[in-house]
């Protein structure tokens, strides 16, 4: 009895930030153990090299020391993208699916937790609302995938453009910013489909699921609700002014878009003012 209690009270009870916060922890130390292997990257890797990688790609906020696609073997440039992938779904997203799934029946802390971490009232919500997250992720970044795959069929060969479709698809839908050319995509800027595909990822992970998915419930404006309104018109206003300013500020620069044609510039500086809001 005595025993039971003592188990009781060592259980330490965790809040959903709190729980957040030591897996976003975990994922960065597991990354960076990763990335650390033999096999994961070519050369000499420093430890703080490594956990910068991490903690970037976990917190995707697309910063690097090193140059990813030299740097790091395909074994570690997958560990990023994983990163990359919880970073932008969310660690609690991926541990409530996992508990669902191997848990049909939830505890009511674990259902409490639940419902507080994904903001909803009920765990029949919750439950919808992460297994929507989660293929709603899948089915963007395999439809981005093929795009970009046929895309670079005629550069490189299957293999390495399926590779390379997949890498920069989870990228741009969780907002990564990892890149494994040398100049990013500086040698794409005339291919529109990679341009347009890679900036339209970009535009829907950044709207959220629960907009995609009252998008698709509600399909006309004045049936949504004022939160998805409010994010689609600011996301809209920002893209269209960041867009017009960059490309009247940049038009006559010869190291920038000067020299490019009409149609290049224009669909440059609809790309660059996509990826830095």
């Amino acid at each position: 009895m005595k025993s039971s209690n003592l188990k009781e009270h060592r259980t330490i009870n965790l809040s959903p930030p709190s729980l957040l916060a030591l897996g976003f922890l975990g994922l960065i130390l597991i990354g960076s153990l990763l990335l650390m292997l033999p096999i994961a990257h070519q050369g000499e890797i420093s430890w703080l090299e490594a956990i910068f990688t991490a903690t970037s790609a976990v917190t995707i906020t697309g910063l690097s020391v090193v140059n990813v696609g030299e740097a790091y073997t395909v074994f570690g440039q997958i560990v990023i993208m994983f990163l990359l992938q919880c970073g932008g779904l969310g660690f609690m997203t991926f541990a409530i699916l996992a508990v669902m799934s191997l848990a049909p029946k939830m505890g009511l802390k674990q259902q409490v937790m639940a419902q507080e971490s994904i903001g909803q009232t009920s765990l029949k919500k919750v439950s919808f609302t992460i297994k929507a997250v989660f293929l709603y992720s899948l089915f963007f970044e395999a439809i981005g995938t093929l795009i970009l795959t046929l895309a670079w069929l005629k550069e490189y060969q299957f293999s390495d453009a399926l590779f390379y479709a997949a890498f920069y698809s989870v990228s741009a839908f969780n907002n990564g910013g990892f890149s494994l050319f040398p100049n990013s995509l500086m040698s794409f800027s005339g291919q529109y489909l990679i341009t347009f595909t890679i900036s339209m990822l970009y535009i829907i992970g950044g709207i959220g699921f629960l907009v995609l998915m009252d998008v698709k419930k509600n399909k006309r404006w004045r049936k949504l609700s004022t939160n998805s309104k409010l994010i689609l018109s600011t996301i809209l206003g920002l893209n269209l002014s960041a867009f017009i300013v960059l490309w009247l500020l940049e038009a006559s620069n010869p190291q920038t878009l000067g020299l490019m044609s009409l149609g290049d510039q224009a669909v440059n500086a609809w790309f660059l003012s996509l990826i830095h809001i």
